[in-house]
């Protein structure tokens, strides 16, 4: 979901192995590498290390039908209330919004949450 239309934009994103997130304005998006702009450094994130990262919540919209043949979690899913669960222990309570083959978007209060599906343990869907 983190992609060039992201560059300029504020995002905070929490990594594996750090209790403190890395806040600032993405500077370049490559395919596993993200390029931030944090406390005047640049600073470059692997994506493969990111548990989560926050954005604005009009940021996570569609999703590509394409993308998920090979997916439980689906379209029809989108606007769900779930539990998620993380691979760190941690959990939250939100809205599914976006889905696509390797992370999920959720909307909490009034912002936007980006998962790799490989930070998350598992989802409990509210019934």
């Amino acid at each position: 979901m983190i992609d060039a239309r992201f560059v300029g934009r504020e995002v905070t994103i929490y990594v594996m192995g750090k209790d403190e997130p890395i806040k600032g304005l993405i500077d370049e998006v490559a395919r596993y590498e993200i390029g931030v702009r944090s406390e005047g450094s640049p600073v470059v994130i692997f994506r493969h290390a990111i548990l989560y990262a926050v954005a604005e919540a009009t940021e996570l919209h569609g999703y590509s039908n394409e993308q998920l043949r090979d997916t439980v979690i689906d379209s029809d899913m989108v606007g769900s209330d779930v539990e998620v669960y993380l691979v760190n222990g941690s959990s939250f309570r939100g809205k599914l919004m976006k889905v696509t083959k390797y992370e999920l978007g959720f909307r909490i209060e009034d912002k936007g949450y980006i998962v790799p599906k490989s930070s998350i343990a598992y989802i409990k869907f509210a019934v």
